[in-house]
Protein backbone atom coordinates (compact mmCIF):
# COMPACT_ATOMS: atom_id res chain seq x y z
CA UNK A 1 0.00 0.00 0.00
CA UNK A 2 1.18 3.52 -0.77
CA UNK A 3 -0.16 6.75 0.75
CA UNK A 4 1.05 10.16 1.86
CA UNK A 5 0.31 12.95 4.27
CA UNK A 6 1.60 16.53 4.50
CA UNK A 7 5.13 15.50 5.49
CA UNK A 8 5.85 11.96 4.29
CA UNK A 9 5.17 9.37 1.65
CA UNK A 10 4.53 5.87 3.00
CA UNK A 11 4.95 2.38 1.56
CA UNK A 12 3.86 -0.78 3.37
CA UNK A 13 3.86 -4.47 2.61
CA UNK A 14 1.00 -6.69 3.69
CA UNK A 15 1.08 -8.62 6.94
CA UNK A 16 0.70 -12.32 6.05
CA UNK A 17 -1.73 -12.81 8.95
CA UNK A 18 -3.99 -9.86 8.13
CA UNK A 19 -3.70 -9.80 4.34
CA UNK A 20 -3.19 -6.03 4.48
CA UNK A 21 -0.71 -3.62 6.08
CA UNK A 22 -0.60 -3.77 9.87
CA UNK A 23 -2.67 -0.93 11.37
CA UNK A 24 -0.46 -0.90 14.47
CA UNK A 25 2.66 -0.35 12.33
CA UNK A 26 0.82 2.34 10.36
CA UNK A 27 -0.03 4.22 13.57
CA UNK A 28 3.50 3.89 14.87
CA UNK A 29 5.17 5.14 11.68
CA UNK A 30 2.88 8.16 11.38
CA UNK A 31 3.68 9.10 15.00
CA UNK A 32 7.41 8.67 14.39
CA UNK A 33 7.10 10.84 11.27
CA UNK A 34 5.32 13.56 13.24
CA UNK A 35 7.93 13.43 16.00
CA UNK A 36 10.82 13.70 13.54
CA UNK A 37 9.14 16.60 11.74
CA UNK A 38 8.86 18.46 15.05
CA UNK A 39 12.44 17.59 16.03
CA UNK A 40 13.99 18.62 12.71
CA UNK A 41 14.74 22.26 13.63
CA UNK A 42 16.41 21.13 16.87
CA UNK A 43 18.46 18.20 15.58
CA UNK A 44 21.30 17.62 13.17
CA UNK A 45 20.89 15.90 9.79
CA UNK A 46 22.42 12.65 11.11
CA UNK A 47 19.91 12.39 14.00
CA UNK A 48 18.49 8.87 14.35
CA UNK A 49 16.26 7.00 16.75
CA UNK A 50 16.34 3.20 16.78
CA UNK A 51 14.69 0.68 19.01
CA UNK A 52 12.53 -2.34 19.54
CA UNK A 53 8.90 -2.61 20.42
CA UNK A 54 5.89 -4.85 20.51
CA UNK A 55 3.33 -3.37 18.14
CA UNK A 56 0.44 -2.26 20.31
CA UNK A 57 -2.77 -3.33 18.65
CA UNK A 58 -1.19 -6.00 16.46
CA UNK A 59 -3.37 -9.12 16.67
CA UNK A 60 -0.27 -11.30 17.17
CA UNK A 61 1.63 -8.75 19.31
CA UNK A 62 4.53 -8.89 16.86
CA UNK A 63 7.93 -7.75 18.03
CA UNK A 64 9.40 -5.11 15.74
CA UNK A 65 12.50 -3.04 15.20
CA UNK A 66 12.39 0.54 14.01
CA UNK A 67 14.91 3.04 12.69
CA UNK A 68 13.90 6.65 12.22
CA UNK A 69 16.01 9.45 10.77
CA UNK A 70 15.34 12.63 8.85
CA UNK A 71 15.98 10.71 5.61
CA UNK A 72 13.85 7.63 6.21
CA UNK A 73 11.77 5.77 8.78
CA UNK A 74 11.38 2.00 8.69
CA UNK A 75 9.58 -0.53 10.85
CA UNK A 76 10.50 -4.19 10.52
CA UNK A 77 7.60 -6.31 11.80
CA UNK A 78 8.07 -9.76 13.28
CA UNK A 79 11.78 -9.50 14.11
CA UNK A 80 13.44 -9.84 17.47
CA UNK A 81 15.62 -7.18 19.13
CA UNK A 82 18.86 -9.06 18.48
CA UNK A 83 18.30 -9.32 14.71
CA UNK A 84 21.11 -7.40 12.95
CA UNK A 85 19.70 -4.32 11.24
CA UNK A 86 22.14 -4.41 8.31
CA UNK A 87 20.44 -7.49 6.87
CA UNK A 88 17.00 -6.00 7.50
CA UNK A 89 18.03 -2.82 5.67
CA UNK A 90 19.30 -4.79 2.68
CA UNK A 91 16.07 -6.77 2.55
CA UNK A 92 13.98 -3.57 2.78
CA UNK A 93 16.14 -1.86 0.12
CA UNK A 94 15.38 -4.76 -2.22
CA UNK A 95 11.65 -4.67 -1.41
CA UNK A 96 11.29 -0.89 -1.73
CA UNK A 97 13.68 -0.47 -4.65
CA UNK A 98 16.19 1.63 -2.74
CA UNK A 99 19.87 1.46 -3.59
CA UNK A 100 21.48 0.05 -6.68
CA UNK A 101 22.55 -3.44 -5.69
CA UNK A 102 20.58 -6.62 -5.87
CA UNK A 103 19.90 -8.84 -2.92
CA UNK A 104 18.95 -12.51 -2.85
CA UNK A 105 16.19 -13.00 -0.29
CA UNK A 106 17.62 -16.43 0.46
CA UNK A 107 20.74 -14.68 1.78
CA UNK A 108 18.73 -13.03 4.56
CA UNK A 109 19.30 -14.69 7.91
CA UNK A 110 16.11 -13.09 9.23
CA UNK A 111 13.23 -11.69 7.22
CA UNK A 112 10.56 -9.41 8.60
CA UNK A 113 7.01 -10.63 8.10
CA UNK A 114 6.06 -7.10 7.01
CA UNK A 115 7.74 -3.75 6.36
CA UNK A 116 6.66 -0.15 6.41
CA UNK A 117 8.68 2.87 5.29
CA UNK A 118 8.20 6.65 5.36
CA UNK A 119 10.21 9.07 3.24
CA UNK A 120 9.90 12.85 3.73
CA UNK A 121 8.27 14.60 0.81
CA UNK A 122 10.85 16.83 -0.92
CA UNK A 123 8.91 20.09 -0.58
CA UNK A 124 8.18 19.50 3.10
CA UNK A 125 11.77 18.51 3.87
CA UNK A 126 13.04 21.74 2.32
CA UNK A 127 10.48 23.91 4.12
CA UNK A 128 11.32 22.29 7.47
CA UNK A 129 14.97 23.28 7.16
CA UNK A 130 14.24 26.92 6.32
CA UNK A 131 14.21 29.24 9.32
CA UNK A 132 12.15 32.41 8.98
CA UNK A 133 14.14 35.61 9.38
CA UNK A 134 12.96 38.51 11.45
Amino acid sequence: MIWSDQTHGYTATDCPDLGRPCPAAERMITRLAAALTQARPLTQEDFEITGNTVLDGCPKSCPAQFAASHDRIRIYCGVEAQTPRAGLDRFADAMFGAGDSGFAATAATARPCALIEAIPTPARAQAATQVPLG
